[in-house]
């Protein structure tokens, strides 16, 4: 394990936040009717969360000597709330399996601080799929 891939993999992480950020504005902007009207806020609200991922992600990336990307992860766009939610179900389990391994990562190279906020940034990742599924079996 070197310090260059575990720059490497934050990149893919900061990639994916990148694009959760995007795509959570997106789809808080195409949410319409009863049934979205709280989705819309939530998703807005998640996605200030998420940038705040991105902005630690970038941090460290630059603190270790790299350069953060600022190309985020490309998604898909499902047309309806169900769709929506599950693909954000899948990508956030997803981001969860890759905190979790990058935090391993992590620990090989004795940086207890930053496995810890990965580890953190998991289960925040893990809590925001089980507001997704809950909201999915309600549709």
């Amino acid at each position: 394990m070197t310090k260059e891939n575990l720059i490497r993999g934050w990149n893919e992480d900061l990639a994916a936040e990148l694009g959760t950020v995007i795509r959570y504005t997106y789809q808080a902007f195409r949410c319409y009717g009863l049934l979205a009207a709280e989705l819309r806020e939530l998703l807005a609200t998640e996605a200030q969360d998420e940038l705040g991922h991105a902005a630690f992600l970038m941090d460290v990336i630059q603190d270790l000597g790299g350069e953060p990307t600022t190309t985020p992860k490309p998604f898909d766009k499902p047309a309806d709330l169900k769709g929506m939610l599950g693909l954000d179900v899948k990508l956030e389990a997803e981001d969860v399996a890759n905190y979790l391994a990058h935090a391993k990562l992590t620990e090989q190279l004795e940086l207890p601080e930053l496995k810890l906020k990965l580890e953190e940034m998991a289960a925040d990742e893990a809590g925001h799929g089980r507001e997704w599924r809950r909201l999915l079996k309600g549709i």
